[in-house]
């Protein structure tokens, strides 16, 4: 399996037979990519493509890094195409919209396809990769990847969002759902073509990559009702991010101890660690002596980075078995979203 490296210009120059796409979202490290390549005026790429988010309700946090994108991707690729409607309630009409655009594109003219997850949700993530790989099928496929500098929740309302969690009252419960960036349950959905394939009466464990939602997690258990949870708490490979993953148990852990489950920690940035941590989790023996996927139905849910997605993909084109469930958020805060940009990371998507 291939590592992930740091960007350089060389890597997209040499590829200039390419399709690019990447999702217009609210975060800062959205236009990252883009932003680096505009001052070049080159034709880095055959074909670009932008996944347009089409929620009314957030559209004002989007707009500025969609006219950004918008207005300079003609300066630095052939042929802009016209944009893929993203509608994060409506999953299949993606899934619909993606192929359609991927269609418009000849497949003899593409080489490599850039894809660029810095500005898109996890299930969006996951949506694209598939089509693209299934699309572009014996292309190279590489994934984009612009870190933040700096994520929420932050270190400095660790306390207060500890004192809100305690708390009964409804204006601080409230508070807590803006201040996490995201509350509630609206769907839990299992994301078209990631069902697996599940035995009739077999129990069911969900390896739940954590990140910083509990209520959100809350919606997914309460809904999926796992016989098995296998927690996994993320570490970030930066020291000024190290204190997350404690902060994340102690976001869930009164919620997962209701349930079996055994914890592990994980990567949220090496993607081939993270696939080789997951196949030992699916590998591993359980208490009656079976290995865990022969003794469950295994599914998986990545509710934290980025790369933790991508290796979700991973794993489950190894294990085929594997569904991939998701919980969406009743609502979120923008403004608790990251800010920032940090480095530039690319990751060649090798067939498995």
């Amino acid at each position: 399996m291939s590592s992930i490296d740091e960007f350089k210009l060389e890597f997209i120059k040499e590829r200039s037979d390419s399709l690019y796409i990447c999702a217009a979202g609210f975060e800062d490290r959205s236009r990252a990519i883009v932003e680096r390549l505009k001052d070049r005026r080159e034709n880095f790429f055959k074909y670009s493509l932008i996944l347009e988010y089409s929620d009314t309700k957030h559209k004002e946090y989007n707009k500025p890094n969609l006219e950004f994108i918008q207005s300079t991707l003609p300066q630095i690729s052939c042929r802009l195409l016209e944009n893929a409607i993203v509608d994060i309630d409506h999953i299949y009409q993606i899934k619909a919209n993606i192929i359609e655009a991927f269609k418009r594109i000849p497949i003899e003219d593409i080489g490599t396809v850039f894809i660029d997850i810095s500005g898109m949700a996890n299930s969006l993530i996951l949506l694209s990769v598939h089509q693209a790989k299934k699309r572009f099928l014996g292309k190279e496929i590489v994934i984009l990847y612009a870190e933040a500098d700096i994520y929420y929740p932050s270190i400095e309302k660790r306390a207060e969002i500890k004192r809100l969690m305690k708390s009964d009252e409804e204006e601080d419960i409230l508070k807590l759902g803006d201040e996490l960036g995201a509350s509630g349950t609206r769907e839990v959905i299992i994301l078209p073509g990631f069902k697996g394939y599940f035995t009739e009466n077999k129990p069911i464990c969900l390896i739940f990559l954590v990140g910083y939602e509990p209520s959100r997690a809350a919606g997914l258990l309460d809904t999926y009702r796992p016989n098995m949870v296998v927690v996994c708490y993320g570490g970030s490979p930066h020291e000024k991010f190290e204190w997350r993953r404690d902060f994340s148990k102690e976001l869930h852990v009164d919620l997962f101890n209701k349930f079996n489950h055994v914890e592990r920690g994980i990567s949220t940035f090496y993607i081939s660690e993270i696939v080789t941590e997951l196949d030992k989790i699916y590998k591993s023996i359980e208490n009656s002596g079976h290995e865990l996927y022969e003794y469950y139905n295994v599914a998986i849910t990545p509710q934290c980075s980025k790369l933790q997605t991508i290796a979700a993909y991973l794993f489950s084109q190894i294990h085929p078995d594997v569904q991939i469930v998701f919980c969406f958020p009743g609502k979120f805060n923008p403004e608790r979203y990251s800010k920032g940009v940090g480095k530039i990371w690319v990751y060649k998507l090798q067939n498995v």
